[in-house]
């Protein structure tokens, strides 16, 4: 049975010796270490089953006060929420998450009296941890699930778009579409959740009815404007759709992904051709992208990693475009999933908690209260090339 963690420890990050985890811890001590001394440091930690994993990565993170905790996401609840208990806050980023029926941490830190969020980018999974929002709010555990940059803060910048047009139900039509230049910097983890996403059909709303269309289908050219010009973008499955759709009352809606080189987008065209079976086959592509890695690592090399996102929102009132462009998915996907934790533990650690914004239950991003929204917005806009809400 593991040790419970230490309560000097403000947050873990399960996950932390990812390329996504590690982001995020490092804009959680970059965000909680303000020269201006308006907040104070965190006592973080990484989460893990690899001590040599975390090593390596804590060199690479240069945070020599980072703590290690063990943690088995193939343990009971019980035994996780054994791990968490004592913790401010855990947020999962140890992806991927397709093929998961069973929100394991959330359930264990609702038991553990542990706020949480995660980076989910699976909708039947997201949609099980929603149910057990209740279990949360008897607690008094607030969760944000499906939190990060997209899905995550793409749903804040569409709730944004919405309540300029007029408040839920006055938007018709919402159109996400995302672009990211090779890998964006990150790691396996991402690539073969994107291999396992073209498994997967993408859910749409047309007239307010939920379908299912293939994935990689429905191509459109997409204008993300300066520094990344039109470019080619296919459905692809995002929790966005439905949980953004379900709050803002919006009848029709998609999301859309494109990459480069164009190369890119052929081999995924080729690829979403292949077996399900193979597809969804955790470990082979998880090795299928460890090979890729090399060939990969030299092409973003070549191109960068930008990352840039486009919300079009259409009512009677009119149209809205929302953009924002990042240098690097890796760096803006952490910033985002740092920014989303700092509001869950807004005044629950100082022990003010009528300075929350996010009250106990779980929440999907579409779903958190302006003030919430506005403030991670305001963190995810630190850094980007381009801000146009």
């Amino acid at each position: 049975m593991p040790k419970p963690c230490s309560a000097a420890i403000d947050v873990l990050v399960v996950g932390g010796s990812g390329r996504v985890g590690g982001s995020t811890l490092r804009w959680l001590q970059r965000l909680s270490s303000r020269a201006d001394g308006s907040s104070s440091p965190l006592k973080l930690a990484s989460g893990g089953r690899s001590l040599s994993r975390f090593q390596a990565s804590q060199r690479r993170l240069k945070q020599p006060d980072l703590a290690f905790v063990e943690i088995d996401l193939g343990r009971s609840v019980e035994q996780l929420s054994a791990a968490v208990r004592g913790v401010q806050l855990v947020v999962h980023t140890a992806g991927p998450f397709q093929g998961r029926s069973q929100p394991k941490l959330l359930e264990a830190c609702i038991a553990a009296g542990v706020p949480y969020c995660d980076i989910c980018d699976e909708w039947p999974l997201s949609q099980q941890a929603k149910q057990l929002s209740a279990k949360a709010a008897a607690a008094g555990i607030a969760a944000v699930v499906s939190s990060g940059i997209w899905p995550g803060a793409s749903a804040l910048m569409a709730a944004e778009a919405v309540d300029r047009l007029g408040g839920p139900g006055a938007c018709d039509q919402l159109e996400l579409s995302f672009f990211t230049a090779g890998t964006g910097g990150a790691g396996p983890t991402i690539v073969s959740a994107t291999f396992l996403l073209l498994a997967s059909d993408a859910l749409t709303l047309a007239a307010g009815a939920i379908c299912s269309q293939p994935a990689w289908s429905g191509r459109r050219i997409v204008d993300f404007g300066t520094g990344v010009g039109r470019r080619a973008c296919y459905l692809l499955d995002n929790p966005d759709v439905p949980s953004t759709a379900g709050a803002l009352q919006i009848a029709n809606c998609s999301s859309r992904f494109g990459t480069a080189p164009a190369l890119w987008n052929q081999l995924f065209a080729a690829m979403q051709k292949l077996p399900k079976s193979l597809l969804l086959n955790r470990q082979a592509m998880h090795a299928l992208s460890l090979v890729s890695m090399p060939v990969i690592r030299a092409v973003d090399a070549a191109i960068g990693s930008t990352n840039a996102m486009r919300i079009d929102a259409y009512g009677a009132s009119g149209n809205l475009s929302l953009r924002c462009l990042h240098h690097s998915l890796e760096e803006c996907v952490g910033q985002a999933t740092a920014a989303f934790a700092l509001e869950v533990l807004r005044g629950r650690s100082s022990g003010s908690p009528d300075a929350s914004t996010i009250p106990a239950g779980v929440w999907f991003p579409a779903e958190l209260m302006p003030a919430a929204r506005r403030n991670i917005l305001e963190v995810v806009r630190q850094k980007a090339l381009i801000w146009e809400l």
